[in-house]
């Protein structure tokens, strides 16, 4: 019976309401207004018709034309003669330096073979 009477209170206290949740919109969502802006921007952009440049005309008098390099010419050197001159010069220095070496090697063999004999 305490049961009966606690869920009758309950019921009593609580009055049924019946009615529906509704989600109402008012404001447009974000990516809508993004989707606007984004058109508005687009179609902007298109529609943008830079003005004509008067100063286009004077840039061609600051332009130098352009002119291909003179080609060089073949320099024209007689060089066998002083090829050979070159090389009858540096035999004679060539060989005078190797036997002046050869020499000083001879004499430090000899020194050390003179050492080793003792």
């Amino acid at each position: 019976m305490f049961a009966a009477r606690l869920l009758t209170r309950a019921a009593v206290a609580r009055p049924t309401v019946s009615y529906m949740a509704v989600r109402s919109f008012t404001a447009p969502s974000a990516p809508l207004m993004q989707d606007i802006l984004k058109e508005l921007y687009i179609k902007e952009i298109k529609a943008y018709k830079p003005a004509p440049d008067a100063k286009g005309a004077d840039t061609s008098a600051q332009v130098k034309d352009f002119k291909a390099p003179i080609t060089p010419a073949v320099p024209a050197i007689d060089a066998a003669a002083d090829l050979k001159a070159w090389e009858e010069a540096n035999t004679e220095v060539a060989d005078a330096v190797t036997a002046h070496v050869v020499e000083e090697d001879e004499e430090e063999e000899e020194e050390e073979e003179e050492e080793h004999h003792h």
